[in-house]
């Protein structure tokens, strides 16, 4: 299991130049990548260039250490075979890399890394004049951290309003593996963020008012911002003000949502460990954010709330976190799961957050969802509840 903790950069002022200059470098090998990797395609008949060949042509391309270029090499052939794939399942709107950067996360390696007591040493590049007939190590750079994660495997350098330290490292923890034949689904969605229910009639409803009041009000400061912004010429001072402004209201909005969702997905481990759930199935959602003004979703205000939904980041999460159970997530259709009825298998569409049927039929909108995605998937034909928590993070 892998974890990561991020760290702000204290450093000398001499280093912390350095650093913000490494990320210029990386963007410049990223560049080179995608000009290498063009040309090579020309050349040779639309055939992709191999991470051997383009590890040797752009070897001490720009004065950055050997592991750094790798790092960056490593990242544009993952992001172009991650497109590749996408477009062999069928996607037609991903791209291959194709944008020039100004600026790219640069990385170490655990061999490029050393600890002593809270430093940690990063590498720097060869001198780039032989001294004695010789190129010679530089000192590397000094980096305070208070606490320090062993087994480290890699540290990648990120800007946010300021540099960070990204230290990924090895978690050794056990932790006790779920076993059991308890399955739950769950229905994802912009109100409630997780609905789920298992096998033996246990629900819980964990509510993202809270994350969604934290993106009203990013949305909010951002139409005043960009309002005063159109008074503004474009680059003056107070220009360039209202920008910083918009940045930093991005980076806190981002730290507020992520502390969010790391708590929703924690009720719901908590959930799971508690009824002994072994396996979580989950609907397809891939669709439902992608396109939402082609395809006419709604008016402005609902395109608005499907683009900015973090079904994703939940999704993510979750995954790190019931892995470490022994959980496991399975991805399924939800085609009519939150129209269709339980009881008779009518579909109706709910106009309200309470479903009803014809039959006689009534329960909370959401929970529907959640039942009909199991009774899809496990051999089960479940109605209603036995027991249900509703829960929200504040």
């Amino acid at each position: 299991m892998y974890k990561t903790i991020i760290v702000p950069v204290k450093c000398s002022k001499e280093d912390y130049l350095y650093l913000l200059n490494c990320n210029v470098l990386s963007a410049q090998v990223w560049n080179l990548c995608l000009k290498i990797d063009k040309e090579y395609r020309e050349q040779n008949n639309g055939d992709w260039i191999d991470r051997n060949k383009l590890q040797k042509l752009t070897k001490k391309c720009v004065h950055l250490h050997a592991k750094g270029i790798h790092h960056v090499v490593h990242k544009y052939l993952f992001a172009r075979d991650a497109t590749r794939r996408a477009k062999e399942e069928g996607r037609k709107d991903v791209l291959y890399p194709y944008k020039q950067k100004k600026y790219f996360v640069t990385g170490w390696d655990y061999q490029s890394v050393k600890i002593e007591g809270n430093k940690i040493l990063l590498a720097k590049p060869m001198t780039k004049e032989k001294i004695n007939g010789k190129f010679r190590k530089q000192k590397p750079v000094v980096c305070y951290v208070k606490n320090i994660p062993d087994n480290i495997v890699e540290i990648e350098l990120i800007y946010r309003n300021k540099l960070y330290l990204a230290i990924k490292y090895k978690d050794k923890t056990q932790y006790k593996q779920i076993k059991s034949n308890n399955c739950a689904a769950i229905d994802l969605g912009e109100i409630h963020s997780i609905t789920s229910i298992d096998s033996r009639g246990n629900a819980v409803i964990i509510t993202g008012r809270k994350l969604r009041s934290i993106k009203y009000l990013r949305n909010k400061h951002q139409a005043e911002i960009y309002r005063r912004m159109s008074k503004c010429k474009r680059g003056s001072r107070q220009y360039l003000k209202y920008m910083n402004a918009l940045r930093n209201l991005t980076y806190k909005t981002e730290r507020r949502i992520n502390d969010a969702v790391h708590k929703i997905t924690k009720l719901y481990l908590d959930f799971c460990i508690e009824n002994n759930i072994s396996i979580v199935y989950y609907g397809d959602l891939d669709s439902a954010t992608r396109n939402t003004k082609q395809d006419k979703k709604g008016n402005e205000f609902v395109r608005q709330k499907l683009s900015q939904w973090n079904f994703g980041e939940i999704i993510k999460q979750l995954e790190n976190k019931l892995t470490r159970y022994g959980v496991k997530l399975i991805k399924v259709k939800e085609y009519y799961t939150s129209s269709k009825c339980p009881n008779c298998g009518r579909i109706n569409k709910p106009k309200s957050r309470n479903y009803s049927c014809e039959c006689g039929y009534k329960q909370h909108r959401d929970l529907v969802g959640a039942i009909n995605i199991l009774n899809d998937n496990v051999n089960t034909s479940i109605k209603y509840y036995k027991n249900k928590k509703y829960l929200r993070i504040a």
